[in-house]
């Protein structure tokens, strides 16, 4: 993969690996853990360059370091040597080449699919398996012309496995811990106790014993684990697919698979279906519009597919399309797909709305994509692209005025977010502003009151950040709330200031930069957010702030309609469902929504919420297919338009020949540019969403069609790394300085590296509810042998899974566990000596942490302060017991959270100066390290190694 969410020098690796690989030169072995390939041998691919008909390119996969698209140039052969049939072909290919891919051995490739489409080309898929599991992501496919000729063969292959498939949790014990974590942090909104998500609701749908790359979805060198893949459902609007650890039941990754058309927060409450129509009966018999709307745009969508593709229903094998309206079980307005049925709200009901449903079916039966990062913003862009192409064709809904807009220009139907200051007049003016996904949406009326600067009393670094109860409370009431970005989550900020009274919230950034959206939710959910919010830019804020001490300043939240837009609704989503008021995304011009139009916009969204923005950045490959499509310069690339018939059939081989759970933006332009290759000259069906179909459209792609693909994927940054926006931080820092001033090695007094596990130390806990002995979470340290990052060896490890659920009672996990060591004596050369120690932390961010206490000559254990640290002191204070924080580290400094925009962490080393806690000569000590945990939500834990007491040998004085 092309796109890491981190800024790393990823991009100069895979310039340098080119140029070694350009060169001949060898390949450094010794980057990945196990056994098996550790990198691409140039040799080989100096063999298939040398071997190949034609030009030979190559992509890599930077989250393996392997090829990830092998494709051959026009006309040209991967194995002209080779002249057996087609599976013969990729058979020997894999043998002979797949090393390049990071294939080990042939025999972990089996092969499940084969398949000849309408060109007469032949597509062979394999999936990877280790010691008989599959390896999740692992897949491999082959593409052999009418000629003969193997074109292309691109997959993601796991390298470098050495696993023990041995699991110690059963799978019934993996499935609690699965269902544990759906109960503790269900993927609905619940605000009411009584409809709180029951274990005995939910039940798995699959259970699968696998091999699990971790950072494989986001791009990133992962590790090898052990887990269940086990998708856990009510048979409504629950389903998401959870990772457990098959060794320490942690929960190491989880997402939906229930796609939504807007992401929203859901309530909890289960459909009950009666069909009131099956195909045969008579229509529109006693349906309503609405039900009626449903069925047609339903057959719309089949057609599409059938019509253009062949595609006899989502699975190809003609399966029922199942339709629910109204359902009570999804939050409105909204919709969805949840792996049976598409299920829709009263006016939710529009015809791309529907057909983007029935996409995601699509999705999940050929593409599979991942619902998390890149590919799933790409999930919901093709689902974009569908309803949206359905809506162009079908002659039905609203398509008039439908002339293509200027590049850049929004839609006059396009009412945009606002904050519209009406006083004082010295700085009266529109402010442009990013939507919330939580809380309700602002609409034309809008709601209008004086700005009222929040003060929560803690000025971390301001005490206008709102992320504690407001001290000024009073002032709020009845107000609109202005409340600066930073420390906590945006949900957090809004839902304090609705506690205080205010009417609505203003969040003005604290950085420089364009408008974004605000995304998350609450760490609290009670109570659920009834009022709305905006954010606006750095300098908007500042406008506001500079009046707020002499003038009252009065705004309106509303939507406003931009004077620059255009009269046309083309590639509108979701104008006409009546319950949004609106459309909900522009594909032509994304940013008119709040969306990225390019991946380098300051819309990209970098943060875990919404999947890593599945809804937010599916604007990039949204406007690659509009502008493909109708043409036009962007950022500073001209692409010329090869009009909708074109376009459909790339976009759907794609989708069904190449890409793949893990493909991201950079593999979506290898599918697209090979897709556009293979069909040069083709004649392509003409679109239908009746049952009519269109014939041969008359049309076929040409090379210069292709050109036109490669301007596209250059204009919109297909190929990019979202890195300026997107420069996150690891919580710790990099890089420790020299414990010595002279350069020279400190000596080691006392070291314990827990190799040979927790001898020595002393384990205790204390829990806060009867919760607290739950068999879901670990309730003291334990050793660790599996530990994240790729880091060998064993470590202490402190759980704090994502777990419980806060009810004060048996499940809440709130307690805290303590890791003490024997006593240390201090070495003679006291004034120099230091404490060092290595840690890995991802918590639930403020409310799960720890922190390092110690005790002198038998006394009282007392935090060591921060003041003390030399190196990766504690990055923040955990919230508040008046917060809500039931954590009994409550209030303390301490380390918690994860690396910037990430949901893990990455390993450091801190360092304390024990000269600054008054320890001398000849005392002894004992260290504490206390992790404590809330009752609900959690991520990973605190990991702890190679604890050191060290001293440098001062140099003594002639």
């Amino acid at each position: 993969m092309k796109r890491r969410p981190r800024s790393h020098p990823y991009g100069l690796l895979i310039l340098l690996l080119a140029l070694v690989l350009s060169l001949g030169l060898p390949v450094s072995a010794g980057a990945a853990p196990g056994g098996g390939p550790k990198s691409i041998d140039p040799a080989l691919v100096k063999k298939l360059k040398d071997s190949a008909r034609g030009s030979v390119t190559i992509s890599i996969n930077e989250a393996t370091t392997f090829a990830s698209f092998i494709v051959a140039g026009r006309n040209g052969d991967l194995l002209p040597s080779e002249k057996a049939q087609p599976q013969g072909k990729a058979k020997g290919f894999i043998k002979e080449f797949g090393g390049i891919l990071g294939v080990a051995d042939a025999a972990d490739l089996v092969q499940v699919a084969v398949s000849t489409d309408k060109y007469g080309a032949t597509h062979i898929t394999y999936e990877q398996r280790y010691r008989g599991l599959p390896v999740f992501g692992g897949v491999v496919k082959a593409h052999v012309d009418a000629a003969g000729d193997l074109t292309a063969v691109n997959g993601t292959i796991v390298p470098a496995i050495d696993l023990a498939t041995d699991p110690r949790l059963t799978a019934g014990q993996a499935l609690a811990r699965a269902i544990a974590a759906v109960v503790a942090d269900p993927p609905i909104a619940i605000t009411d106790a009584a409809a709180k998500v029951k274990p005995d609701t939910l039940h798995a749908e699959s259970t699968e014993l696998l091999v699990y790359r971790t950072g494989l979805v986001k791009g990133e060198v992962g590790t090898n684990e052990l887990v269940y893949h086990i998708v856990v459902t009510n048979g409504a609007n629950i389903r998401d697919a959870v990772f457990v650890h098959a060794m320490t039941g942690k929960v190491i990754n989880r997402y939906t698979l229930v796609d939504n058309a807007l992401y929203r927060q859901l309530y909890e409450i289960s459909p009950t279906t009666t069909p009131v129509w099956e195909e045969g009966a008579a229509f529109p018999g006693t349906l309503n519009a609405e039900q009626q709307d449903l069925v047609t745009f339903s057959g719309n969508a089949y057609y599409h597919f059938f019509n253009a593709f062949g595609r006899d229903s989502y699975d190809a094998l003609g399966a029922r399309m199942r339709t629910v309206n109204n359902d009570p079980g999804i939050n409105c307005p909204n919709a969805n797909w949840n792996g049976t049925t598409t299920n829709y709200c009263t006016g939710v009901t529009s015809d791309d709305v529907v057909a983007h449903e029935w996409g995601h079916a699509y999705t999940e039966y050929t593409h599979g994509l991942i619902y998390q990062w890149q590919p799933g913003a790409l999930n919901e862009a093709y689902s974009d692209i569908w309803g949206e192409t359905v809506d162009l064709i079908n002659g039905l809904g609203t398509d008039t005025p439908g002339g293509v807009r200027t590049v850049g220009a929004c839609s006059m139907y396009t009412a945009n977010p606002a904050v519209v200051i009406n006083s004082p007049a010295s700085i009266a003016r529109t402010c442009e502003a990013g939507t919330a996904t939580f809380g309700p949406a602002v609409d034309a009326t809008g709601v209008t009151g004086d700005i009222v600067l929040v003060d929560d009393g803690v000025a971390d670094p301001s005490t206008s950040n709102g992320c504690t109860a407001f001290v000024n409370a009073g002032a709020i009431a009845g107000k609109v709330a202005l409340i600066d970005r930073g420390i906590c989550g945006f949900a957090d900020k809004v839902q304090n200031a609705q506690i205080a009274g205010a009417i609505g919230v203003v969040v003005a950034d604290n950085v420089a930069g364009g408008v974004a959206g605000m995304g998350g939710s609450p760490t609290i959910p009670v109570p659920a957010i009834t009022i709305p919010s905006l954010r606006i830019t750095l300098d908007n804020g500042n406008a506001i702030k500079g009046e707020l001490g002499s003038n009252t300043v009065n705004v309106t939240l509303k939507l406003a309609p931009d004077p620059s837009s255009e009269d046309s609704y083309r590639w509108l989503m979701g104008e006409d469902s009546t319950a949004f008021g609106g459309a909900i995304r522009d594909m032509w011009t994304p940013t008119c929504y709040g969306d990225p139009a390019k991946v380098s916009d300051v819309e990209y969204h970098c943060d875990p919420s919404d999947g890593g923005g599945v809804h937010s950045n599916s604007g990039v490959p949204n406007h690659g297919y509009a502008l493909l499509v109708d043409g036009g310069t962007f950022n500073g690339v001209t692409v010329t338009g090869i009009g909708l018939v074109k376009a459909a059939h790339l976009y759907w081989r794609a989708e069904s020949v190449y890409q793949m759970p893990t493909t991201n933006f950079a593999d979506h332009a290898d599918a697209l540019q090979a897709s556009c290759t293979d069909l040069i000259g083709a004649p392509l069906a003409g679109l239908s969403a009746s049952s009519t179909p269109a014939g041969l459209s008359g049309e076929s792609i040409s090379a210069l069609d292709c050109v036109e693909v490669i301007d596209m994927i250059a204009a919109v940054e297909l190929r990019t790394d979202p890195t300026v926006q997107c420069d996150f931080q690891p919580l710790l820092g990099q890089n420790p300085p020299s414990l010595c001033a002279n350069g020279k090695p400190a000596t080691v007094s006392y070291r314990q590296d827990f190799e040979h596990g927790l001898a020595g130390w002393s384990l205790s806990n204390e829990g806060v509810f009867s919760g607290w002995t739950s068999t879901v979470a670990p309730i003291d340290w334990a050793l660790d042998t599996t530990l994240p990052g790729g880091r060998a060896g064993a470590a202490a490890f402190a759980a704090g899974p994502d777990a419980g659920n806060c009810d004060g009672a048996t499940g809440d996990i709130s307690g805290v566990m303590r890791l003490e060591s024997p006593p240390i004596a201090m070495p003679g050369s006291a004034s120099l000596t230091k404490l060092t120690f290595d840690h890995y932390v991802a918590t639930e961010a403020g409310w799960d942490g720890g922190n390092v206490k110690i005790s002198i000559n038998g006394g009282a254990f007392v935090i060591v302060p921060a003041s003390a640290f030399i190196f990766n002191q504690y990055n923040a204070t955990l919230e508040t017991a008046g917060a809500g924080n039931t954590n009994p580290l409550a209030g303390e400094p301490g380390f918690t959270g994860t690396d910037g925009g990430e949901v893990h962490g990455s390993w450091g080393q801190s360092q304390i100066d024990l000269k600054a806690l008054g320890l001398k000569a000849g005392d002894t000590f004992r260290i504490q390290f206390d992790f404590g945990r809330d009752g609900c939500g959690g991520n990973d834990g605190w990991y702890v190694d190679n604890v050191t007491i060290q001293y440098c040998n001062q140099k003594k004085k002639p």
